[in-house]
């Protein structure tokens, strides 16, 4: 148990940020769409991982891959995964990737629909989002 819990912190260590992404793909201009691909592979493999701190850091850089126009609807349930975190910072990233890719047709959109409900029962919705954003993600819903 010891032994994998200092794998995971090693792991953990030399994962990319969304920093290093960027800065990645500001170096890689030439072989930018080979580049992205290959970050794409590292972060279908940071979201395999048990760690939801691993999983919000590869959803924060799908997010900055969904706003340069690549498609993240394959990694819908691992942001719901995100969004159920107990803590507020992965849970906020969460809810920014659902409102940035989220539509009518996304497949886990009613576990969205409960997840939003929980999070209002308890009293932290102002904690994840202004009452702007929050209204656009119910809009979305219905």
């Amino acid at each position: 148990m010891a032994l994998r819990k200092v794998r995971s912190n090693l792991d953990r260590l030399f994962d990319k940020s969304l920093t290093d992404l960027i800065r990645g793909i500001r170096n890689n201009k030439d072989n930018e769409a080979r580049y992205i691909a290959s970050c794409t592979e590292e972060i279908k493999m940071e979201l395999r991982q048990d760690s939801t701190y691993v999983k919000a850091n590869a959803i924060e850089k799908l997010v900055y891959l969904q706003m340069l126009g690549y498609d993240i609807s394959w990694a819908s349930f691992n942001i719901i995964e995100v969004m159920a975190s107990t803590k507020y910072t992965e849970k906020r990233i969460g809810y920014l990737a659902a409102a940035q890719c989220f539509h009518d047709s996304t497949d886990v959109l009613m576990l969205t629909t409960n997840l939003i409900r929980k999070d209002l029962n308890r009293h932290v919705h102002n904690k994840l989002c202004n009452e702007e954003d929050e209204l656009k993600l119910i809009e979305k819903i219905i």
